[in-house]
């Protein structure tokens, strides 16, 4: 179960809240252009399949007229996992997102419990808490 990544399910009002906030950075991020060119996964328009296919039409071009490829790939397993929140926080605040949003994200990811149901089994309860001026994600 270890494996797993926690899964909240969150009630309506929640999820209603997540959107409207969802939409207000995503608005803000663009109309200021502050991601980048290269960011396809989480952006409408932009999956990574097509991020995919740009990549293997450049690759087929430079082929083509005689280039060279060199690739180096990453494995980003869990990273998501390990993202400070304090660091994500301040990230946000250096994009210009208001204090009134960057207040209710804090208060949407401290004291917050998880654990991960498989086949009726549970794992420990994980949570998360600030400590040290450190949000982070820990045993219960």
């Amino acid at each position: 179960m270890s494996n797993y990544r926690p899964v909240t399910l969150t009630g309506m009002p929640c999820k209603v809240m997540e959107s409207i906030i969802r939409d207000h950075l995503m608005d803000h991020l663009n109309n200021n252009n502050l991601l980048s060119n290269k960011q396809y996964g989480f952006r409408k328009g932009r999956s990574t399949s097509l991020q995919l296919l740009r990549m293997l039409d450049e690759w087929t071009y430079l082929l083509e007229s005689g280039g060279q490829i060199d690739a180096i790939y990453t494995d980003f397993a869990k990273a998501f996992d390990k993202v400070s929140h304090t660091k994500l926080l301040m990230k946000l605040k250096s994009y210009g997102i208001t204090q009134e949003i960057i207040n209710w994200i804090q208060n949407f990811l401290i004291h917050r419990r998880h654990c991960v149901k498989v086949n009726g089994k549970s794992s420990d309860w994980m949570f998360s808490a600030a400590s040290h001026k450190e949000l982070y994600w820990g045993r219960y």
